[in-house]
Formats: C-alpha cells, structure tokens, sequence
C-alpha cells in the first residue's frame, strides 16, 4: 500500500521510527480554486476605528447587538458580498461589528438577538459536523464567545450555548481583568468557521486608568501611548471571492460525501485575498508620528510572519501587549508571528519616513504553517502583501515610548507549586489514503466523556504535545496563562506509547489510547518564550514535533494572592480548542470543568 508522508510519521509510531516531515504540496492547496480576479492593491481605505464603529460601555448598563445578513463593498472591483454582521440600534455595519470599549471592573450586560437569514456559506455546511435537525442553511445557529474574557460559564458563549433566528441571548461582563485588546465571535458547534467567515466577529477593549492600582498604561491619555485616532485596530482575515463578489468556500476533492461528492470541510482554509477591517488590501494615509496598531488575527487557518517594510527596508517596531494585555516593557520587533485567534499591541513609528513614503505591511508564513510551501507553483496559497501605509506631510504623535508599560510587573508563574501537571496531545486523524479526516485533542472527539476536571483557584502546568505536521493555535475559555518554553520530542516514540496508533493500520484511531508522560522522549533543551510572548496570553502556538508548556491559572487565587490578568473565580464548564476553525469544527474541542 502506498503510504503517504502524514501516514510515515503515523507508521513510524508503530515503529519507533520517530519522523517528521510535511505532507505533500497538493494537501496544503486542497483550497486553491475559484477566484475574483486580480483585484487593485491599496486602493481601498482601511476603515478605523471610528468608521468601525465603537460601542462605549465603559460606564456600564445594558446594551445590544442584532445578528443580520447584509451586503458588504470589500472592493470597488468586486459586486457587494452577501454577509452577516454584528450591528447596533444606531450602526450601519455591514461585516464584522462595533468595537465595542469597556472599562475595568465596571459590568455591562449585552444582549445579542439572532436575526438573521440565509446563509451566505449555506453551500459549505457540512451535515456531518452540525447536530441531527439543524437547518444552518436558512436558520444559522449562533453562539456569541467573548475570546480572551474572564467570564462566568452562562456568559462564555461556548459551542453549544447557541441560540437560532427569532431568539436572544444576554451576557453578563464583567470586565474584572486586565486592560486588554479581547474579541468577541461566534463559536456554534460545527460551523464556527463559516459564521465567523461570513462576518460575525468584533473587536472588544478594555479600557484602565494609569497609575499603582491600574494594569498599565492603556487608555490613550495623550502623554504615553497613542490615542485615537493613532489607535487603530486591525482585523486581518484572509478570504476569496466568486467574480461576482460572493464568498467562495471550495469544497475538499480529497474526501467524498456518500454520493460521491466532494465534501464541505476541507482540513484548513486559505484565501487568496487579503482583507484588513472589511476591506481587500487596504491603504491607510498615516501622520509622521506614532500608531498603535491592535493586531487580530481573525482568519480561519492562516498564520501570519509580519513585517513592515518600505523601500525594501525592515522597519523595527514595538510590541507593547499581547493577548491579555501590555507587556512589562516593550519588545522592539521587525518581524512577528500570529497564529489565528492571537492579538498583538503594536507600536510603529513613522516620524522618520518622508512624506509620500509607502510602507508595506508584508507577510510570508507558509500555508500550513510552518513546513508548507511558500510559492503557488509549489501548492501554497501565499498573501505577501496585507496593506499599505502612505505617508502624510503632518507631524503626529511623537510623545516618547515608556520604558514601563506597568505600575507594578506582572506576577510570574514560573517555579509556583503547581496542583497538577497534564500531558494534552494534539493528534491528527487519516484515513486509509492518508488524508487528514479530522484533529483531536487527547485522542477523543468533543462529545466524549473523558472530560478534564481541575480545582478551582490551583495552578497547572499544561504539556501541549504536538505530534502533527503541522502548528495549532490552542486557546483555553475562561483564563489568561503564560508561555512557560518549547521543547522537541520525539513524535514516533511517543505515539507509540500512547497506543493511539493502530498496529494494523499504522493510523491514528479515534477513542483509543491516552497521554502518557513525554519525559523520556524529549530531545534537546528547552527553549524560553521569546520577549514580546511573556504576557498574558490566552492563546498560544503549538509547534509540530515540540512541547509547548502554560502556566494555567484556573482562578484568581491561583496565584497564592498575586495579581493575576484574570479578577474572577468561577466553577463550571468550559472548552479548550485549536483555533484553526476547520480543526475546531472537527473535532478538536474539549471540555473541562472547574470543581
């Protein structure tokens, strides 16, 4: 039988053989197919955050959003695009939704009432993905998830906390952590991908006062770090688009429905459109003077390596925050890695360009990342350029950089007792022809009933054993933890001892097997988070082949009294997942529960 490069590493298990290597080109470009046409770069206006929208509740209330269809001008070239977005009483949102800005520790209620339509992806649901009975096609199930948030169980907006056309559903915030750059999104169970596609996703900051009992300098105050409009978010996604405007979602030729079609879901999405804000390849006129820039990576799959360039030359630029807030000092950059569902706080600085200067926000991550092909030729699906900046003539905001971003530095979790430490293994899952049919967590599928349970308000240190071919984004509900290091290990050994690899088959199989220690099968030593990753994340990158290992509060007592980003303790349940949303959609999602 012949045996692809996925099914040698998951043979080699069996083995003992220990390999790691990519897949062949065509499954990294099993999304390569229709497209618009070759659209004009930067001739759109990225929208800012007064054009998003914002929807200030930082003096806390009630609020509410509506969910609707609507048509979408991502390009002058292209007809308007059939979308869903989050909208406001007082807003004309058309993709995406308000950002919405909240204070510290100042609660708010939002309201979220589903109205919406047919769906503009009905055509890339997948029947084996959604619950027996839905009818996503013309009435889309929705689930509002405040990512990044520390919030109550009833509030988190997980998968099947869903609610469909005709209902509402209310959150409660809280907002009892640190100043940070969240988002919130829909995460329905099995159609996660094609809701946040099409539209359903927003930016969400949390505001805090300088000062001893603040958590950094983060409103903007004129004197430290730039204010709006020098604040700008940018919602990065990757899409592709039919020439008549509508979203394309090519179906997988390398797996067939029961009638021999091919099926919706495809292992991971790559567009070969850049958009930033709702707009394909934007510009953005810029003043000589500073920008912060709030970074989202909201594309499906897409890893981006970003890069700011002008006249082909690397521009350095700052990173002041990441996922759950600012850093303790700036990390100075010239290039930065996000993987999908990560936020960084950037600082550029155009005062030293002349006007009429261009700057290039670049990227070249391969797809998958980090071992796919980079050029078409090869299979990939690359997106050099993101957007433009154009220099104007008018001096900006040129206050100095702090050299402390925070009254007192964040507690670190490093060498704190620990109550438990667990092995989590990222699996993928083949079929007899080797192609990828789904990705796991611990070798089980959401719906199972190996669910973890931790104590509230303890420390635990989680092993992220990756043993794909390929980097997940895992990102836990409920709690912000630090990057710890990454360490390689060897993959085949590994697997072999996890008895999740069958002897017959060479393959991966569902349901059997467990973690085992990864101890005896590390290899070199172990590498410490980069500078600009020492925050509070709730987000991080799984490299293939390597440990990545978190520090997990699960409560504000964790940490022995310390302060922690999160303010709250909660019990219940919650999910952790890959945020690549084709993996999350199938099936790598799991429970756990705070006791």
């Amino acid at each position: 039988m012949y045996l692809t490069r996925r099914q040698l590493l998951q043979a080699g298990a069996v083995a003992g053989a220990g390999i790691l290597v990519h897949p062949d080109a065509a499954l990294a470009a099993r999304t390569r197919a229709r497209q618009a046409g070759p659209l004009t770069m930067f001739s759109e206006q990225l929208p800012t955050l007064a054009e998003l929208g914002v929807l200030d509740m930082r003096a806390g209330g009630q609020t509410e959003l509506s969910m609707l269809n609507a048509g979408h001008a991502f390009h002058g070239q292209l007809g308007s695009t059939d979308t869903f977005t989050y909208r406001a009483d007082d807003g004309s949102q058309t993709y995406l939704g308000p950002v919405i800005v909240a204070q510290r520790g100042t609660p708010f209620a939002l309201t979220v009432h589903n109205r919406l339509g047919k769906h503009p992806l009905a055509f890339a649901i997948d029947d084996e993905l959604v619950p027996p009975g839905s009818d996503d096609a013309n009435t889309p199930r929705t689930s509002t998830h405040l990512h990044g948030g520390n919030t109550r169980p009833g509030s988190d907006g997980g998968p099947e906390q869903i609610f469909s056309p005709g209902s509402s559903y209310t959150y409660h915030y809280d907002n009892n952590q640190d100043a940070a750059g969240l988002w919130y999104h829909d995460h329905a169970l099995g159609i996660t991908r094609l809701n946040v596609y099409a539209g359903l996703a927003g930016g969400y900051l949390i505001r805090d006062t300088p000062g001893p009992s603040g958590t950094g300098i983060d409103t903007g105050d004129g004197t430290h770090l730039p204010p709006p409009p020098y604040e700008v978010p940018l919602v990065i996604q990757d899409r592709m688009f039919n020439p008549d405007g509508s979203f394309a979602y090519p179906p997988n030729p390398e797996l067939t429905t029961s009638d021999g079609t091919p099926r919706p879901w495809a292992p991971e999405f790559f567009g070969d459109v850049a958009t930033v804000n709702g707009k394909c390849w934007p510009n953005l006129d810029v003043d000589r003077g500073k920008y912060r820039f709030r970074v989202y990576n909201g594309s499906n799959a897409r890893f981006y390596n970003l890069k700011f360039t002008s006249g082909g030359n690397a521009l350095t630029f700052a990173q002041i925050g990441t996922d759950g807030g600012l850093l303790d000092a700036p990390a100075k950059l010239n290039k930065l890695v996000l993987g999908p569902g990560e936020r960084a706080d950037l600082v550029v600085d155009f005062a030293g360009l002349s006007a009429g200067s261009k700057v290039v926000l670049g990227n070249n991550a391969p797809t998958p990342y980090p071992d796919g092909p980079v050029a078409a030729k090869q299979g990939g699906v690359p997106l050099r350029e993101i957007m433009q900046f154009t220099v104007q003539s008018q001096a900006g905001y040129t206050a100095p950089l702090p050299e402390k971003l925070r009254p007192q530095p964040m507690t670190r979790l490093a060498g704190l007792p620990t109550a438990a430490t667990r092995q989590m293994t990222l699996v993928e899952v083949l079929n007899a022809a080797g192609i990828p049919i789904m990705a796991l967590l611990n070798n089980r599928p959401f719906h199972t009933t190996d669910i973890t349970a931790v104590q509230g308000d303890t420390l635990e240190e989680w092993e992220l054993i990756n043993t794909t071919v390929d980097a997940h984004p895992i990102h836990l509900h409920f709690t912000q933890f630090q990057v710890l290091n990454r360490q390689r290990f060897d993959v085949g050994k590994y697997l072999a001892a996890t008895g999740y690899v069958d002897p017959g088959t060479g393959l991966v199989t569902p349901g059997q097997g467990s973690s085992v220690p990864v101890t005896p099968f590390l290899t070199g030593r172990p590498k410490a988070a980069p500078a600009n990753e020492r925050g509070w994340k709730d987000t991080a990158v799984s490299m293939p082949g390597e440990v990545t290992r978190i520090s997990v509060p699960f409560g504000a007592g964790a940490a022995g009294g310390a302060p922690l980003a999160i303010g709250s303790s909660f019990t219940g349940e919650y999910v952790w997942h890959c945020h690549i949303l084709e993996h999350e959609d199938n099936d790598m999602m799991q429970r756990y529960v705070i006791e």
